[in-house]
């Protein structure tokens, strides 16, 4: 009987005595089976002992492992067997040593037999030899906590559902974010877009207005067409920076229409704008440079405007 410190340590040999003497000892000492670990101590040779070297991983899946290992390494089956296990960090970093024992149930429950004692009433039943202290728990309420491997486990798991969390969390604030910026910034798109086009129609009709006065009812594109016509004809991966249409004379063979911007390659504008039915004789105005922050073209292409581009659409 081990105490917490106020008495001496002291080992009662009861093999040759009944149930009821070891309730007389407890009960001279102000104590019951409730309030003491009852150990069954026995020969180690009892015990079937084997060490296993396994990565400091798998303890979240030591039961499965050794369980899988003791079924391909040994005979043994698992409903005539009790197994137990203890943890031991080995000199090697990211290791871990398991100290495996296993003991037929028919021993233990001959054992108990001999005390007269159920197995709700043992804490655990050991193995007594020099070379080691094999244990095997038997009642886990009566064993106390549990081992420390577990607590550690735990720990790691539930510090990596917080770090899961936070960073969960983190990640949705983020995104959260990006949404409200990209919304803003939509809308400042389309404030500056509509503005654009605001001043696009009043100077659509400003054009129309002079072009009404210089040419009367000649018939002529307007700003409107052209810029349709010019979006449908520029490739997809070529952009403007500036568009001038200008009127020459009178007539629409007198509008001259000038582009500048940045293109993959320049030379093929030439050749599409000659073909999209709308315009003619379109040519470079100003040597051809690769721009390097935009890494395109910068082109500078002149080309006369054909009557009523909307009525000769170019091919889509």
């Amino acid at each position: 009987m081990t105490g917490d410190g106020s008495e001496q340590e002291t080992t009662e040999r009861f093999s040759s005595y009944s149930a009821e003497t070891l309730d007389r000892f407890l009960l001279g000492k102000g104590l019951a089976r409730k309030d003491v670990d009852l150990v069954v101590v026995v020969p180690t040779d009892r015990f079937f002992g084997r060490t296993l070297r396994l990565p400091e991983q798998t303890l979240s899946n030591l039961d499965l492992i050794i369980a899988k290992d003791l079924a391909r390494k040994t005979t043994f089956k698992p409903d005539d067997i009790r197994d137990s296990y203890e943890v031991e960090r080995g000199p090697d970093a990211g290791k871990i040593t398991v100290h495996h024992w296993i003991i037929r149930r028919s021993f233990i429950t001959q054992s108990l037999a001999e005390f007269q004692l159920r197995q709700e009433d043992v804490a655990r039943i050991e193995g007594s030899g020099p070379a080691s202290h094999p244990r095997l728990v038997l009642n886990a309420v009566a064993a106390g906590r549990s081992p420390w491997y577990w607590t550690v486990v735990r720990a790691l798991a539930l510090g990596a559902v917080v770090l899961a969390s936070a960073a969960f969390g983190l990640a949705v604030w983020r995104k959260q974010a990006t949404l409200t910026e990209l919304a803003d910034r939509i809308d400042s798109s389309r404030a500056r877009a509509q503005s654009v086009r605001t001043q696009m129609d009043d100077l659509d009709k400003r054009q129309s207005a002079v072009m009404r006065v210089r040419g009367g009812k000649v018939s002529k594109p307007n700003l409107s067409e052209v810029w349709d016509k010019v979006t449908a004809t520029l490739p997809t991966q070529s952009w403007l920076t500036e568009l001038q249409l200008t009127q020459a004379g009178t007539g629409a063979d007198g509008q001259t229409l000038r582009l500048t911007g940045f293109s993959p390659s320049a030379a093929e504008l030439v050749t599409l704008f000659d073909n999209a039915g709308s315009f003619a004789e379109a040519a470079l105005t100003a040597p051809v440079s690769v721009d390097p922050t935009e890494k395109r073209e910068r082109f500078a292409l002149q080309m006369k405007v054909g009557t009523s581009p909307s009525d000769k659409r170019a091919p889509q």
